[in-house]
């Protein structure tokens, strides 16, 4: 039993359920706890049953759905305008899209088949690259390093970065991208063209998180209340960072307990990193893009593949060497 999720979700639906913001009624409250519990405790039964090339296939489903938002149906962006240019596919926000994308690729390292491999790693990078997340980028670069550092036959991965870099390229001019990321995007890899950091860095997370910073100081114990650091308020936008939203919603005691819970499953998944390299590179996937964004108790997924790698290092830790199913 995933109990440090159970005492995670209890304890911010209840702490934070105490001072809600006014357009949000204690039905709604209740109701999201239930269907947030029903997630932690009905998963564990879903994860033992469930493979890791089973979620790899769904995961690659879903990136595949992204590509063809971006190639065949442009103008469907539901949470956005039409015309903009940042594609998510069945996820409906383009930086959730990313994460799905980054999930996805931590796991294609366990496919033994090279050619498999390399074919959805492509997919993976070319829908990542399609929803314009500088997260995604970031730690795309980042697991290849990794990778690359552990084995020598991680290489050909960069490799195919580069391959897709280079479809990607070729396409655009087919596309309808986002005018200002692509062009920011473009000027890392042109020599005639500067950097534009300051479109990279424009809305950065920091200065975002910066706005609520006298909120969370205010209120350090028992937080402002549930939504308030999710809803977009006059003058400030979400939080972008599920952290900071607990802490700044729910208080230190539920904080502390989500942050023991990635630290944990990063300590773990690094002491089998030899045997089973790609539970650190969810870990770290996952701990990472939880600074991106606020929806960790409504879209589930964050909550799901956590536990997914939060039961499989506890099982794997203790004998390292034995083999779970693929």
């Amino acid at each position: 039993m995933p109990l440090p999720f159970i005492l995670l979700v209890l304890l911010y639906f209840i702490i934070s359920g105490l001072n809600p913001i006014f357009s949000i009624s204690e039905l709604d409250i209740i109701k999201e706890l239930i269907r947030s519990l029903a997630i932690v405790l009905f998963s564990v039964e879903v994860l033992q049953r469930t493979t890791k090339n089973e979620i790899y296939y769904i995961l690659l489903i879903g990136a595949t759905s992204i590509i063809i938002n971006a190639l065949v149906f442009p103008l469907a962006n539901a949470n956005f305008y039409p015309t903009y240019g940042r594609y998510s596919g069945f996820y409906l926000n383009p930086n959730f899209a990313g994460s799905i994308c980054l999930i996805g690729y931590a796991l294609s390292y366990l496919v033994p088949k090279l050619n498999i491999r390399i074919l959805g790693q492509f997919l993976l990078t070319l829908a990542g690259i399609l929803t314009f997340s500088r997260t995604f980028i970031l730690i795309w670069l980042l697991i290849n390093v990794v990778a690359v550092f552990r084995s020598r036959k991680n290489l050909i991965t960069p490799v195919v970065g580069v391959g897709t870099l280079v479809v990607f390229f070729a396409i655009s001019s087919m596309l309808s991208l986002n005018k200002e990321r692509f062009s920011a995007f473009s000027s890392i890899f042109s020599e005639d063209q500067e950097v534009q950091t300051k479109t990279l860095e424009e809305d950065s997370r920091t200065e975002t998180w910066a706005l609520y910073t006298e909120y969370i100081l205010d209120k350090p114990f028992f937080g402002n209340g549930y939504y308030f650091f999710q809803l977009y308020r006059p003058g400030l936008p979400g939080v972008h960072n599920a952290y900071l939203m607990v802490v700044g919603e729910a208080g230190i005691i539920p904080f502390l307990i989500m942050i023991g819970i990635y630290f944990f499953i990063l300590y773990k998944s690094l002491l089998i990193f030899k045997s089973h390299p790609e539970f650190f590179y969810l870990s770290l996937t996952i701990s990472i893009y939880l600074l991106t964004g606020h929806g960790y108790f409504d879209n589930y997924c964050n909550i799901f593949l956590s536990m997914y790698v939060y039961i499989n290092v506890k099982i794997i830790a203790p004998y390292p060497q034995q083999s779970i199913a693929t």
